[in-house]
């Protein structure tokens, strides 16, 4: 997803085989940080967010990012297809 998000901002900082579930975080092209949680019985799903900036694009991006906290995705794409413009625009010109 490289494409969608600031290259090489993708970073698994928590594993628990025993949980099964893992937790990483990731820049938006919007400027907000991201951690998402991922696991086989919600799938993907944010739980928190962070604006790195006062520009309002990142501001705008974190409140819709913060309406879709612990909502679970089915997959990474269709979560960030729902939180970031950014990511929806690259995606719909790879089709």
């Amino acid at each position: 997803f490289d494409y969608g998000i600031v290259p090489g901002s993708a970073t698994v900082f928590v594993r628990d085989k025993i949980q099964n579930m893992g937790r990483l975080d990731l820049t938006l092209l919007e400027g907000v940080l991201v951690v998402i949680d991922v696991t086989e019985a919600t799938g993907y799903m944010v739980t928190s967010c962070s604006a790195l900036s006062s520009a309002g694009l990142s501001v705008s991006t974190a409140r819709n990012v913060q309406s879709h906290t612990n909502a679970p995705f089915e997959s990474m794409e269709s979560l960030l297809l729902a939180i970031s413009p950014m990511f929806c625009q690259r995606f719909q010109e790879l089709l």
